[in-house]
């Protein structure tokens, strides 16, 4: 799929219906509504995947079969998450979190260079990335400090695995 390339979806009512119950009740701290944010972020992902013809978009830069089925990269990601986290706020179905700036690593930190959408702690300023390129179409994205992410995180290596 060519960055060119885009694909409007709408919503029905019963869709918004089931993400606005991700965050019901609302969050009681930051890090529970993190984890809304990311049921939220999978469940928008299974919605729009059909419509969009991305659903058998696989984790990272797949190659095989998924290209022909739309297969997205970090900067497609990256939008489509930012656009969700977007739709989250305008909707009032965050209380802890803002949206934030993409953030991009690599290149100058000798890293590969990969990019991902961004929230922000409302009481800290703490940035964290909302990051679903890792894995497959609709499954819970990663979210983990921007500085932890920007370090190289990658789910997949161990060394990772006690610093979220």
């Amino acid at each position: 799929m060519g960055c060119e390339e885009l694909t409007n979806v709408s919503l029905e009512a019963e869709d918004w219906y089931g993400l606005r119950q991700l965050f019901t009740p609302q969050a009681q701290s930051a890090l529970a509504e993190r984890e809304q944010i990311r049921q939220a972020v999978a469940l928008f992902e299974r919605i729009t995947g059909p419509l969009a013809k991305t659903h058998n978009d696989m984790s990272r830069n797949a190659a095989g079969p998924s290209l022909a089925d739309r297969q997205l990269d970090c900067v497609a990601e990256t939008v489509n998450t930012t656009t969700y986290l977007l739709l989250f706020q305008q909707q009032g179905l965050l209380k802890w979190h803002q949206v934030g700036f993409p953030q991009h690593r690599g290149l100058f930190d000798l890293l590969g260079p990969h990019n991902t959408a961004v929230i922000i702690e409302k009481a800290s300023g703490q940035r964290y990335v909302v990051d679903s390129w890792f894995h497959n179409n609709g499954a819970l994205p990663e979210i983990v400090s921007s500085e932890l992410w920007a370090a190289g995180y990658d789910p997949a290596e161990s060394k990772w695995s006690n610093q979220q």
